[in-house]
């Protein structure tokens, strides 16, 4: 039997004697949930995990006692969040009117949300109660389970009388449906003839073509405030909130199977930008100054560490690569020196960059571990490279990386 992830959720066969895992599924807990689907009668049974080529399913390849030896991840949430604490608030007055004894519960954000609800007049106070406005009938409806954010795009077959096929998060509309995008639904291939940016309407037509499209974003983040910092490594870690602004610029056509680029084209989309909680380090100037000596590119390294470090953090915290993000520089404006920077994917933070910064020490040797035995010349999937780049994966460095690493790390 065949199945998707889905299998993990409590589908019990029975029978079932083997489990095959393809790919590593992104965290301990769902790998021991996915192979304890075989052996439900109390029987012995065995599970299979193939690796993929990337860092992470590579890292546990090479060395299983991280896997074997290593509890659950870190759960982590973020309960001062403001864009989750508006929906939370909203819900729980659904149930039971809002005192001021709920601060207890919901945090010290719990007076400015709650007041903020006030004045857009979601909430209403009556008698030292905060009531749900009679305008919201069920707020739960309106939270959504995968983004902080309620906006959404929805994509229409325009040859169908504009029938809509399904809706996309405003946080990635730009990059699945931008003006040329080549989009899939449900098996069948569309061209994004037009993005409506007033109505939040992307314009489909089904087309058969043999190329896939691929954005290019520039992402900056600027530091707004530096919450907390140590020295590790002899050098300066930072953990601070920070706003990051991504343009997605254009996309390349690329040949399915070749990957031969077929041709390139710019867009004129409007800035994204959120705040979010990052992590942040220095590099060493000695080593700045060696890999001048060496003839490497430092851009290129700091770009690999970027890549390597966030593909190994779900070791140390359970999320997805996609909820984290990053950016590397050779000189930053606020800082005036190379930095990388590793931030929440989600407006507000949900706690993966604290915990990074808490174990930024272990996340470098892991990474470096991961980098410098891999096989590779140059950097290849397994290692540096990222399938959610904007730039394309470029520049990179491996032995840059190495070096950079190694230096943070220090010897043995």
């Amino acid at each position: 039997m065949v199945a998707t992830n889905a299998l993990e959720l409590g589908v019990d066969i029975g029978d079932l004697d083997a489990t095959v895992l393809t790919g590593y599924p992104g965290s301990i807990a769902s790998t021991w949930q996915q192979a304890g689907r075989s052996g439900r009668r109390g029987e012995r049974s065995l599970a299979f995990l193939i690796g993929l080529a990337n860092p992470l399913d590579q890292y546990f390849m090479r060395h299983p006692e991280a896997f074997f030896g290593k509890s659950f991840e870190y759960v982590l949430i973020n309960e001062a969040n403001p864009y989750v604490l508006r929906s939370h608030l909203l819900c729980a007055a659904y149930e039971h009117p809002l005192d001021k004894t709920d601060e207890a519960l919901f945090g010290e954000h719990f007076g400015d949300v709650r007041t903020s609800l006030e004045e857009e007049e979601l909430l209403r106070e009556r008698g030292g109660r905060w009531y749900l406005s009679p305008a919201i009938l069920y707020p739960a409806e309106q939270v959504n389970i995968r983004s902080v954010s309620s906006e959404r795009y929805t994509v229409v077959d325009a040859s169908q009388g504009n029938r809509e096929l399904e809706t996309v998060e405003a946080a990635v509309a730009f990059f699945e449906i931008h003006p040329g995008a080549i989009y899939l639904h449900q098996g069948e291939t569309y061209l994004i003839a037009q993005l409506d940016l007033l109505s939040h309407t992307a314009y489909a037509q089904p087309v058969d073509v043999d190329y896939y499209t691929q954005t290019k974003d520039i992402t900056e983040v600027s530091i707004v405030d530096v919450i907390e910092r140590k020295e590790a490594g002899g050098v300066g870690v930072y953990l601070g909130e920070v706003e990051v602004t991504t343009d997605v610029v254009g996309f390349k056509r690329k040949r399915q199977f070749t990957e031969e680029v077929i041709g390139e084209e710019a867009l004129d989309l409007p800035s994204q930008t959120f705040p979010t909680v990052a992590l942040w380090f220095d590099i060493p100037d000695r080593t700045v100054f060696a890999l001048a000596e060496k003839g490497l590119d430092l851009a290129g390294g700091l770009h690999a560490t970027e890549h390597a470090a966030i593909a190994l953090l779900p070791i140390f915290a359970l999320c997805d690569r996609n909820d984290v993000g990053g950016m590397s520089t050779a000189l930053h404006a606020d800082t005036g020196r190379p930095q990388v920077f590793i931030y929440d994917a989600y407006p507000g933070g949900i706690g993966i960059a604290e915990k990074g910064f808490e174990l930024v020490e272990e996340l470098w040797r892991a990474t470096l571990r991961a980098i410098s035995e891999c096989p590779c010349e140059s950097g290849c999937p397994s290692c540096i490279q990222s399938p959610k780049c904007g730039n394309n994966n470029e520049p990179l460095d491996k032995k840059a990386a190495e070096l950079i690493l190694g230096a943070l790390v220090g010897p043995g």
